[in-house]
């Protein structure tokens, strides 16, 4: 479905003349995860997808904050030649992590941003679980970690999302390398310097993203910039796990972006 482009670690589909969407995949993952949303977009949306550093096509790279936004600001620039507009950009959980610092280094190169999954304080007690896992992995090995997952995404993933993932393979080292990363960094204060309207959302099955989401909201508030906070059906994995919902959720987001960032123009 996606049509590699010349630069490493972006894909795209769709018409030129289409509304553009830039989607920003999970840890471990790559742009291939979004095949099945991608799938069940109307053909009126122009979609780019990157890899992250550490993942995908860029799996030789060691990932970075920087290096995460730097993708997304080149998969932005991309968009917005191919159409004339500025996208839309989407992330999922790390993806949604690099699109709000994106927001905060790249201020009014996005017409919005959508931050699936990603209220969390990654510096504070919350990334405790991640941290355990990062830390099993390490002790699995890159076999035994790959293994371990391929075997949990195939008992949780419908066969198509779970082939999706697969294509762009299960990255060895990204997990652990964004832990490192993330534990250091403090996304409120990123938060605040987001002048991008923002819509917020999690899934209404995913309670430890919920916990500090308001704190998100506020923050972004407090600099004077639109955002928006929804809860969605489904877990952390929704775009995997029900990639037709969560195509009618981006539709409902782009609409509301879109006026949000009028109303700001």
């Amino acid at each position: 479905m996606f049509c590699r482009t010349q630069e490493p670690g972006l894909w795209t589909t769709g018409p030129d003349d289409g509304y553009p969407l830039v989607l920003v995949h999970g840890i471990r993952l790559s742009a291939h995860m979004w095949g099945p949303v991608a799938a069940r977009l109307p053909r009126t949306y122009r979609i780019t997808a990157c890899d992250l550093p550490g993942h995908g096509a860029l799996d030789d790279r060691r990932f970075t904050l920087d290096g995460a936004v730097e993708q997304v600001a080149v998969a932005a620039a991309e968009a917005t030649a191919a159409t004339g507009r500025k996208p839309v950009v989407v992330g999922t959980s790390l993806g949604g992590v690099a699109a709000l610092a994106y927001g905060a280094h790249w201020h009014d190169a996005a017409a919005g941003l959508f931050v699936h999954g990603a209220t969390l304080r990654t510096n504070g007690p919350l990334l405790t679980l991640h941290r355990t896992a990062a830390l099993m992995q390490r002790r699995l090995g890159v076999r035994g970690a790959h293994w371990l997952s391929a075997q949990v995404m195939r008992r949780a993933l419908p066969a198509e999302s779970y082939r999706a993932v697969m294509a762009g393979g299960l990255s060895p080292h990204g997990f652990t390398e964004a832990i490192d990363v993330l534990r250091r960094q403090d996304m409120l204060s990123v938060a605040a310097r987001v002048t991008t309207p923002v819509v917020f959302a999690n899934g209404l099955d995913d309670p430890l993203l919920r916990l500090q989401e308001r704190q998100f909201l506020d923050r972004v508030r407090s600099a004077g910039t639109p955002a928006l906070l929804v809860h969605v059906p489904g877990p952390h994995l929704l775009p995997l796990t029900d990639p037709g919902t969560y195509g009618q959720v981006l539709e409902r987001a782009y609409a509301e972006l879109m006026a949000m960032a009028g109303d700001v123009a």
